[in-house]
């Protein structure tokens, strides 16, 4: 359970995240009082929640445009990757399908729903 420091109405309250309800400065969030007066963090409590000056948090912000290029261009190939795999898995699980004898390849979620009433038909054949 933490604690935090909110000023409302140009004064501070404190209130605990365990049990919202019992805390004095507690609004419920869809309230007329909640909405027009948003319970924002004092300026004092938000450096206290940081623990790292401002020089380290200046160092860790900082990243180079070639650092930020290369993360970019890693994130695209894992997720080029990753949807060549899914394309590869919903090709194979066409091939186990049965055809409507149609030429054209069956979209993504004509795949999932031919694939979701083949599975019921198998069951129903079972019972």
């Amino acid at each position: 359970m933490s604690t935090a420091m909110y000023t409302c109405f140009e004064r501070e309250f404190q209130v605990d995240s365990g049990n919202e309800s019992s805390s004095p400065a507690y609004l419920p969030p869809f309230s007329d009082t909640y909405q027009r007066y948003m319970l924002t963090p004092s300026p004092e409590s938000e450096s206290t929640y940081k623990g790292d000056s401002e020089e380290e948090e200046k160092k860790k912000k900082e990243v180079s445009p070639v650092v930020m290029k290369k993360r970019r261009l890693a994130a695209n190939a894992r997720e080029r990757r990753r949807m060549q795999n899914l394309n590869k898995a919903f090709d194979r699980l066409r091939t186990v399908l049965p055809s409507l004898g149609n030429d054209r390849q069956l979209s993504k979620y004509e795949t999932l729903q031919m694939a979701q009433t083949y599975i019921n038909a198998l069951y129903d054949l079972l019972q």
